[in-house]
């Protein structure tokens, strides 16, 4: 029995009705934490939680005292941010080689006043291997950016401020290295990863469950949420204090923002998050417009991919080993290519 109408395929009932049951289980208050206010009420206050690497961190019961209207705070500070892609170049089984380009863009206000943009090539054999890559060579380049702009400001990364236990010693000193230098240059570094693990005790995201709460309580206006966490909670590998972010009432976009914990101790959160939200663009608000620039510019696209193949095998012939790599790599279709690597985080 399939359920549905106008669908060119449907879908069976019995899963509909799984999922369904499921989702009512996590959407109904069934929180561990309440509070009885003074006229006997029972509010119900569910728990952030970030599971990482085998660790699970408990946070604060969310509550609308902790939410804030976020306004813009112009300003003429430094912005740099890093962004980089990732294509494979060669899948060759057991293997692949990947490229990325990586663009660092440095802004005055919204004045931009340089960039600079670098390719990079590796031998990976797993998605892992690939991330820990791109973490390094996305840190890298911020490195080299630094030691040539001076002024307060920020440092922006599209990734959460973490440096993962599982990563080599040396790309966990290089992201503290990073972090260093950015302090010492009176720059905040600010992750804003495309993707959380934050979540309610519930299994509701939180960033769906602030959200709702905030359109309740300040109606559409921009607003942030901070502390999700207690600084003592957070493992030494979380560079970043999680907080939650609309930067712009023109958006439906909410974020997870993770401001630099050692910045913290001398920048309040919310005037941070006030000058970052005067940074969008106005056509296209929500979201950092550095960051955004650094991310559209860092694209390959797939005739730039298909140039950058031939140009890679003409280099590696020196070595006498590019057409080796292209019979090997003639073995796996683009399909099997999307399959087993797409496009690596």
């Amino acid at each position: 029995m399939v359920y549905g109408r106008g669908l060119s395929v449907s879908f069976e009932r019995a899963d509909v009705e799984i999922l369904a049951e499921k989702l009512k289980r996590i959407f109904e208050d069934r929180r561990r934490y309440l509070q009885v206010t003074l006229d006997g009420t029972v509010v119900t206050k569910p728990v952030p939680i970030l599971t990482l690497f085998g660790r699970v961190v408990r946070g604060l019961p969310v509550d609308a005292s902790r939410l804030r209207v976020l306004e813009p705070v112009p300003h003429t500070k430094l912005t740099l941010a890093v962004d980089a892609s990732a294509k494979v170049l060669f899948n060759l089984g057991a293997t692949a080689i990947i490229e990325s380009k990586v663009v660092a863009v440095a802004y005055r206000g919204v004045k931009r006043i340089g960039e600079r943009k670098v390719k990079r090539v590796a031998l990976v054999l797993t998605k892992f291997e690939a991330a820990e890559w791109l973490t390094r060579i996305e840190y890298e380049t911020a490195l080299k950016a630094l030691a040539e702009l001076v002024g307060s400001g920020y440092l922006l990364l599209d990734r959460s401020l973490t440096a993962a236990p599982l990563y080599r010693p040396s790309t966990r000193e290089l992201i503290a290295k990073v972090e260093r230098r950015a302090l010492a240059s009176r720059l905040v570094p600010i992750g804003i990863p495309k993707r959380t693990r934050l979540a309610l005790d519930t299994g509701e995201g939180t960033l769906g469950y602030i959200s709702r709460m905030a359109s309740k309580r300040l109606g559409g206006y921009a607003f942030y949420y901070y502390p999700l966490f207690r600084e003592e909670s957070l493992p030494p590998w979380m560079l970043g204090s999680p907080a939650v972010a609309k930067l712009s009432e023109l958006s439906k976009s909410v974020l997870r923002v993770d401001v630099s914990r050692r910045a913290l101790s001398r920048v309040d959160c919310g005037d941070a998050l006030g000058e970052i939200a005067f940074l969008q663009d106005p056509s296209n608000p929500g979201y950092p417009y550095p960051l955004k620039a650094a991310h559209e510019e860092s694209r390959i696209g797939d005739s730039e991919l298909e140039v950058d193949q031939m140009a890679l095998t003409e280099l590696l012939r020196e070595w006498g080993v590019g057409d080796l790599l292209l019979a090997q790599s003639a073995a796996y279709t683009s399909f099997k290519e999307r399959s087993l690597w797409g496009d690596v985080p």
